[in-house]
């Protein structure tokens, strides 16, 4: 289900402007609204990779590796 609404950033938290009832622990998508260039992009950026990289990834072999990157 998919459902948009408005929000904003208040003391660092952000708040619907209308009331939702929504169960504790409900992961939410949330799209930025705002002027990009304005934005910390490395801090967001860092974010971004934390979330992908977790800390028991698998370290890989060179000889594992099918075909090394020349550069």
């Amino acid at each position: 289900m998919s459902t948009q609404m408005l929000a904003i950033v208040k003391d660092g938290k952000i708040q619907t402007l209308d009331s939702i009832d929504l169960p504790e622990g409900t992961e939410l998508v949330v799209t930025l609204d705002c002027d990009i260039e304005a934005m910390d992009l490395s801090s967001l950026s860092l974010n971004g990779l934390s979330r992908a990289y977790a800390d028991d990834e698998p370290d890989y072999q060179i000889s594992q590796l099918k075909e090394l990157n020349p550069t």
